[in-house]
């Protein structure tokens, strides 16, 4: 009996020691927004101090493109999101309700694109996107993310499509509705949940992607990871203060989004330990 409260103790402790080692630096940076510039790197550590809003005040002044870079960052979360969740829902259903032997090519393909480092494909598509006039634009942001997205969102919305029994659509469809519209009126409301969860994993994929908006854009549509990095390789000195209260303001939005989306996603892992 002590043997088994000593392993929970054990077992508590190392769970606690996991938690504050992740979320540390999250912490440090949120504390250090509200520090006055000169605190934040004070030596010994300065816990404590009168918390000021002038790091949020001054972002305009010292960075003056973040909130603009934010707004894109905005939209091409959204867009990008929209379009991997739109091709993503239809392939689902293609591939698991159509169990034809050619749909294996095109699966085989989605999941090998994926494979390819993201710089590979951007050497080749910059002079394309160049002669289309898209450079800058949120428009290459939108199409590579949602490319690099869409394999792995088909192919978890697929694991749920499967789980729904298919007689479901085949009632309706007796009823008079279509192959597509018995999909879209029975099954699709019941994926709503795992829905919820792929945009969770897809926006913030898009909501962190560097790689793309650092070579395709150069102003107009710079993301807010771009002007993040750039401001801390100042060579006339970093405002320490300013970069973290970009970086908790930029923080924000996914965790608005995962508070929003937590019900559902407590139900999709319901789901997968009823399943087991």
């Amino acid at each position: 009996m002590s043997g088994n409260i000593t392993g929970r103790i054990l077992v508590f402790v190392l769970l606690c020691i996991a938690v504050i080692w992740a979320f540390f630096p999250i912490l440090f940076m949120i504390s250090s927004s509200f520090k006055p510039g000169n605190l934040i790197w004070s030596y010994p550590p300065k816990l404590i101090a009168e918390p000021t809003f002038a790091n949020y005040q001054n972002i305009a002044t010292l960075f003056p493109r973040f909130w603009k870079s934010f707004f894109n960052s905005v939209i091409v979360t959204a867009l990008t999101t929209a379009l991997t969740l739109t091709m993503a829902i239809a392939s689902a259903f293609v591939f698991s309700r159509l169990r034809q032997p050619w749909l294996k090519a095109p699966a085989f393909l989605m999941i090998f694109v994926r494979m390819f480092p993201g710089i590979v494909v951007v050497i080749p598509l910059y002079p394309v996107f160049n002669e289309l006039g898209w450079l800058d634009t949120v428009t290459p942001l939108v199409l590579c993310g949602a490319a690099f997205a869409v394999s792995m969102a088909t192919l978890l919305i697929k694991t749920f499509v499967d789980d729904i029994p298919v007689d479901l659509e085949e009632a309706a469809m007796i009823d008079g509705c279509s192959r597509v519209g018995a999909f879209i009126r029975i099954t699709l409301p019941l994926l709503t949940p795992a829905i919820a969860a792929v945009s969770l994993v897809v926006a913030i994929g898009s909501w962190n992607e560097y790689l793309f908006p650092l070579v395709f854009t150069s102003n107009d549509a710079r993301t807010a990871p771009v002007i993040i990095a750039i401001a801390m390789s100042n060579e006339d000195g970093v405002a320490w203060g300013g970069i973290m209260a970009m970086a908790t303001a930029y923080l924000a939005p996914p965790l608005l989004l995962v508070l929003m989306l937590h019900k559902q996603i407590t139900n999709v892992m319901t789901m997968g330990a009823v399943k087991g």
